[in-house]
């Protein structure tokens, strides 16, 4: 009789502990669905959206008011910094898109792989240091992309970005791959002081 209730209990025990790991996938799975899914409404809702105040309400919704932006020029800290770039592109780029290709999530990290695309009918501005002013050029351009996402409280708290810098530089004829020597960023090196010793 004592060995029939150890084996009930020990039974009970196994069950639950099976039952408590497979709401813990599902809850766990669930969790990464809605980081994706939050991922996805920031690229559709901020970046693709032609309408500026509603993509303005989306960042609101999407990013921390401390998020921070880790990117080639550098870092920038804050909400107000993705309302300007998000202005700053739209101004440059009037119908940019942001189309997800993948999306993997592990933890509170998301990873994005997207095609960004648009119609270059705005100058683009100068970064001092690393680019010349672009002007506005007519043309289509397509920038393959990579970002990776901290969320926090689900919303995006911080982002490390990796663009086709050099793709993006020859569609802005900032470089030409037949004739260096004739491209803008070669122009602007030239143009340097030399370093004083």
């Amino acid at each position: 009789m004592k060995r029939i209730l150890v084996s009930c209990i020990l039974l009970a025990l196994i069950a639950g502990f099976a039952a408590g790991f497979k709401t813990a996938l599902v809850r766990e799975h669930s969790r990464l669905e809605r980081n994706k899914q939050i991922l996805r409404r920031v690229h559709k809702d901020v970046w693709s959206n032609p309408d500026l105040n509603a993509a303005m309400k989306a960042a609101d919704e999407l990013y921390t008011p401390d998020f921070v932006l880790h990117d080639w020029t550098g870092d920038s800290y804050g909400i107000n910094e993705v309302k300007k770039g998000v202005t700053e592109n739209r101004a440059v780029f009037p119908d940019s898109n942001e189309e997800v290709l993948d999306v993997v999530a592990e933890g509170n990290m998301v990873m994005t792989r997207f095609l960004t695309t648009g119609t270059q009918k705005g100058d683009l501005a100068a970064i001092p240091g690393y680019q010349p002013m672009v002007p506005a050029n007519g043309k289509f351009q397509r920038f393959p992309e990579l970002a990776v996402h901290r969320l926090l409280n689900g919303k995006v708290a911080e982002q490390w970005d990796f663009t086709d810098s050099w793709g993006a530089n020859i569609q802005g004829d900032l470089i030409n791959p037949s004739d260096w020597s004739a491209s803008a960023l070669c122009r602007l090196e030239s143009a340097r002081p030399s370093p004083s010793r």
